[in-house]
């Protein structure tokens, strides 16, 4: 009588339980999801100088190596914190009219840096060198994330024929935001809806296509 066949191993040479498909990437999202989570509430609580990986792991219950996964310092975790709960206008604003899109999205952005976590960014950014961490990720995180939104609606709009088709990119996206910014940092003047309306009033003017004027 041959010997029984033995059963195939349910575990690798390492003796451990090979990694079940399908539950990888739900885990990662939920892990991000607790990560900037427990980042916001750390900004709410002391300001964006006081938030640290440790800090951040500890009440998010993550390893630091998993933070680090998605954010190179605790600048760039902070402003991504800080960010989050601004719709993506790719996934968002879908509306008939892109230029009434681009409204919605740099009121979204007005609307993030006039709360007082927006507030206490705008007073460390003005005062960090260019090539701090700081600056760095609030370029990264902020300024070029908002650009390419922006590019979005308006590449949109083109197709749309609601601007014009050789309207120069990024002197538009500049003077789109750059108002922002410019007021964020000089506190010269507040950040509010009203501003926002008027910054896309301008601008519509300008880049809108010949045949929607007359």
């Amino acid at each position: 009588m041959p010997p029984p066949k033995n059963k195939p191993s349910t575990t690798s040479e390492t003796g451990r339980q090979p990694p079940s498909k399908g539950s990888g990437r739900p885990r990662k999202a939920r892990a991000e999801a607790d990560i900037l989570r427990a980042a916001r509430e750390l900004l709410d609580e002391a300001g964006p100088a006081r938030l640290t990986i440790e800090a951040v792991a500890a009440r998010a219950k993550v390893g630091k190596p998993t933070i680090y996964r998605y954010w190179a310092n605790a600048r760039e975790l902070a402003m991504a914190a800080l960010m989050e709960r601004l719709p993506s206008a790719e996934k968002t604003l879908r509306g008939t009219v892109a230029l009434d899109d681009l409204r919605t999205h740099i009121r979204g952005i007005i609307s993030r840096f006039a709360t007082t976590r927006g507030r206490q960014t705008a007073l460390m950014l003005a005062t960090a060198e260019r090539d701090s961490e700081l600056f760095k990720a609030f370029r990264n995180q902020v300024v070029f994330k908002g650009r390419e939104e922006g590019r979005g609606i308006l590449e949109r709009a083109q197709k749309n024929g609601e601007v014009a088709t050789d309207m120069p990119m990024e002197t538009v996206l500049d003077l789109l935001y750059g108002p922002i910014f410019f007021r964020l940092l000089t506190v010269h003047e507040p950040l509010t809806q009203d501003f926002a309306d008027s910054i896309v009033a301008l601008l519509r003017r300008g880049i809108e296509a010949r045949q929607s004027r007359e």
